[in-house]
């Protein structure tokens, strides 16, 4: 076999074991964040299991998010952070509607029965952190009020 194409069968080779290296799941819950129906539903009634709120005690714009959130400024559709491009809003109406979530959220509820909802100071999971029990939990922000950047599922 020549060199050209021992070559080019060790490049296939390495794209197809980098294409299985990441979850099925991951590139979706960008474009399920961003785009699902789910998002801007009541809470009562979203698929989605956490809400975060512009204002304290509820008020104001939300938005529901159904995965973990690497950078409220850039939750791209296809998955991992592409650079800044794609801000995760909240939804039209009430006071904050169709502004960026980053840096901008007072509080926040979490209805799911397994998991903690945890909001980070910083992009990628990072820093100080409000964690919002399980079961029908909300809080207000202390410790990420208006400084908020990430979000993620978690377990003790």
């Amino acid at each position: 076999m020549s060199f050209k194409k021992t070559l080019a069968v060790v490049v296939g080779a390495m794209g197809i074991v980098a294409s299985l290296a990441v979850p099925a799941q991951a590139s979706r819950t960008g474009y399920e964040n961003q785009y699902s129906s789910e998002a801007c539903k009541s809470q009562s009634t979203s698929a989605f299991k956490f809400a975060i709120y512009f204002n304290s005690n509820y008020g104001g714009a939300d938005r529901n998010i159904g995965y973990s959130v690497w950078d409220f400024a850039d939750e791209s559709p296809g998955g991992a952070p592409q650079g800044g491009t794609h801000p995760l809003k909240y939804c039209p109406g009430g006071n904050g509607g169709g502004q960026g979530i980053k840096n901008n959220a007072a509080s926040a509820k979490n209805k799911h029965s397994t998991y903690y909802a945890v909001v980070y100071y910083n992009s990628g999971y990072k820093g100080n952190a409000d964690w919002i029990g399980w079961k029908n939990s909300w809080s207000k922000l202390s410790n990420t009020y208006n400084e908020n950047a990430s979000f993620a599922w978690q377990s003790l």
